[in-house]
Parts: C-alpha cells; structure tokens; sequence
C-alpha cells in the first residue's frame, strides 16, 4: 500500500466519540449496520480499507474545487449567474430543457449566449 503524505483522518472526518456523545464507550457495544461489533481492529481494518481503495482508484479522491467540470477550461472556475423568475416562467423551462434532452443551466445558458450575440 502507497504511504499517504496527507494527516489521516482529514479534518472533515470524525472518527472517534466525542464528549456530547449519548454512547458511553466504555460501558456499551456499539455495532455497524451489518451487526458487526466495531472494536478498535475494526476501525484500523476500516482505514486501511479506504486507503486501499484510494491506491487502487476504487474512491475518487477530490483533487481541486468541489462541483461539475468547469465550463471555462480545465483547472479553472466558471463564474456563476443566477437570478429570480416567476414559477411559472421556471415550470416551463424545465419543461422545454426536458424536451430538448438537457438541464435548465444548459437551456438558460443558451439562451443567454442567443441574447447576447444578437445585441
């Protein structure tokens, strides 16, 4: 198994009881959905099959900015624009993206490059 130079658990990750917890870890079993009792060897076998599955690419590790691929080129941000319109406006173009096969970000997207262009 490749070594990982990242801190393991990253910070998002909270692998352990706090002290708010309503399991007393001393005293209870806690098990998991399959009622396997979760020990200490439990938890290590769990890491080292996540990091397992990462080496292999079983897991797709997130290595840039969360969200879909960027519309502006590879490895930058696509701004964002957004604004309010009535329900009814909103009802039919999910209805009209739906038609045509594509998202509304796609149909608006669209249809503001038609807009523009004709100026």
């Amino acid at each position: 198994m490749t070594e990982h130079e990242a801190a393991w658990p990253p910070e998002d990750i909270e692998l352990a009881l706090d002290h708010d917890s309503d399991i007393d870890s001393d005293s209870e079993e806690i098990y998991d959905a399959k009622g396997n009792l979760i020990t200490e060897e439990y938890v290590r076998d769990a890491i080292s099959d996540v990091h397992r599955a990462i080496d292999e690419g079983r897991v797709p590790v997130p290595t840039g900015r969360p969200g879909r691929p960027s519309l502006t080129g590879e490895g930058t941000h696509s701004p964002r624009v957004s604004f309010r319109v009535p329900e009814e406006l909103r009802e039919r173009a999910k209805a009209r993206a739906e038609q045509e096969g594509k998202s509304v970000s796609a149909l608006a997207r669209e249809a503001f490059e038609q807009f523009l262009r004709a100026g």
